[in-house]
């Protein structure tokens, strides 16, 4: 049996009553919104702001139709152009997505006003709001612990300070509470949900890209609470998905149906994977959001500060090939765990540590300034973050490099690290050294007679790890 397969066979027992009324009665997850419900809500809420002339106008509505429709035809033209190449299922499958996409376009032709927006938004609900399944989140959990367990079993929950993990489980669940994190690995998300889970915290609603959207993803993302952001082309290389009225209005309004509900959520203010290694630049349009929520409700939120940290970082090539402009998303969450599991089957230390801050409280009496307030945040998931001995050795190695003349600058020795660095952990270096090596980021010297002696091959790879306890800004 393949693994989609598995998946499947997941998928369907998860829907089993007695299994339901378990987990609904004992698990720490349940099932706490009904996805039928949120998009009946949020849909009457757009409504509702259409007929009070709130956000959207006559002319939002005939923007968002328009640019639906273009897209549909884009679209058709090709899947018609590779349905024509195909043959078997594969050629079933494109007719059947034609003929569906097809239908949606004639209809949509139809439609005005409000019946355009009942209908936009219940498409686009489709996509982003996640149909989590707290049945499918332990029998999944189990499956990786089997499949992936050298992965698995490099997680690490740390609290910054005692009881912090006792603090988050009271508030989720009873207050809007907001994980924010750096954005290392596509994978991010498993170790930060394996670890709260661990920790008998509640798993949060995750904001996820639709780049991770692929294969077999996008059965198991939807059922473990993630929620689908479109942030790339709606019309090549001309409009964005965030560029239409009404998909960003149901995003919003999806968001907010959540908070009100109390439903925790995990983002990464990055806004996407670190290419040079270092924090980037907060981006504060989620923010925004909360804070106008914190306005318009008059409640208060939780923010906490979670620093996620690897000794061997996931796809660390791949990320440096995209500084490139090379294309790196286009695996699916299996892909990258089989892969992670491999790799770290044959390193001797992989921790991965997920590090919890304490909340930072905003209240609407004191809404602080939106950019400072970001890029606070930001601080203090650095602040956070575990200083593992890969990132630590490749700082020296770069330290000590850059101080020697240019026809030494690229070699070093394990004795002149040592003595550069006299307190520091020799079980640490010899343990990034291996990872180095193995990695071919360095390599042993052939010099006769010489031991310790390492030559540099890949700099730019050195000075990615040894970035990541820094921010850009």
């Amino acid at each position: 049996m393949n693994i989609s397969s598995i998946i499947d066979l997941i998928i369907s027992t998860s829907r089993s009553p007695i299994l339901i009324r378990l987990v609904n009665r004992f698990a720490v997850n349940k099932n706490r919104i009904q996805r039928k419900r949120l998009i009946q809500a949020v849909t009457k809420h757009l409504l509702a702001d259409y007929g009070r002339e709130g956000m959207f106008g006559d002319l939002s509505v005939f923007e968002a139709k328009n640019l639906q429709l273009m897209h549909d035809n884009l679209l058709l033209r090709k899947l018609k152009s590779r349905a024509e190449g195909s043959v078997g299922g594969r050629h079933k499958r494109l007719i059947n997505s034609i003929n569906n996409i097809q239908q949606r376009t004639e209809k949509l032709k139809q439609l005005d006003g409000p019946d355009v927006i009942r209908f936009l938004s219940s498409l686009y609900l489709e996509d982003i709001a996640p149909d989590f399944d707290p049945v499918f989140l332990i029998l999944f959990r189990s499956l990786a612990k089997r499949l992936f367990n050298n992965f698995v079993g490099s997680i690490r929950a740390v609290e910054t300070e005692t009881g912090t993990i006792n603090e988050l489980a009271n508030l989720i669940g009873k207050e809007p509470v907001f994980f924010i994190a750096n954005h290392v690995s596509n994978a991010d998300h498993l170790p930060i949900l394996f670890a709260l889970n661990r920790a008998a915290i509640i798993s949060p609603v995750v904001i996820g890209g639709s780049n991770l959207y692929h294969g077999i993803s996008k059965k198991i993302l939807p059922k473990i609470n993630v929620c689908q952001i479109k942030r790339d082309d709606m019309i090549e290389k001309k409009i964005k998905w965030l560029g239409n009225p009404v998909y960003i209005e149901t995003f919003k309004q999806h968001n907010q149906y959540m908070w009100i509900h109390n439903e925790p959520y995990l983002f990464y203010p990055e806004g996407g994977r670190s290419r040079n290694g270092k924090i980037m630049t907060p981006k504060v349009g989620i923010i925004k959001n909360i804070f106008e929520f914190v306005k318009t409700e008059h409640r208060q939120v939780h923010f906490i500060p979670l620093s996620i940290s690897y000794t061997s970082v996931p796809e660390d090539l791949a990320i440096e090939e995209s500084r490139k402009g090379i294309n790196i998303s286009y695996s699916d969450l299996i892909q990258e765990l089989a892969n992670l599991n491999r790799e770290y089957g044959h390193i001797k230390d992989t921790a991965i540590h997920v590090n919890l801050g304490l909340p930072i409280t905003v209240t609407p009496d004191n809404l602080p300034d939106l950019e400072e307030f970001s890029y606070e945040l930001m601080n203090r998931v650095r602040d956070g973050i575990h200083p593992t001995s890969t990132y630590e050795v490749a700082q020296m190695i770069l330290f000590y490099s850059d101080s020697l003349d240019t026809s030494e600058a690229d070699r070093f020795s394990v004795n002149d690290l040592k003595n550069a660095n006299p307190d520091y952990s020799t079980e640490r270096l010899s343990s990034a050294i291996e990872i180095f090596t193995a990695k071919k980021f360095i390599a042993p010297a052939k010099e006769p007679d010489v031991h310790n002696l390492f030559n540099i091959i890949n700099p730019d790879m050195l000075r990615q790890y040894a970035n990541r306890t820094e921010c850009e800004f």
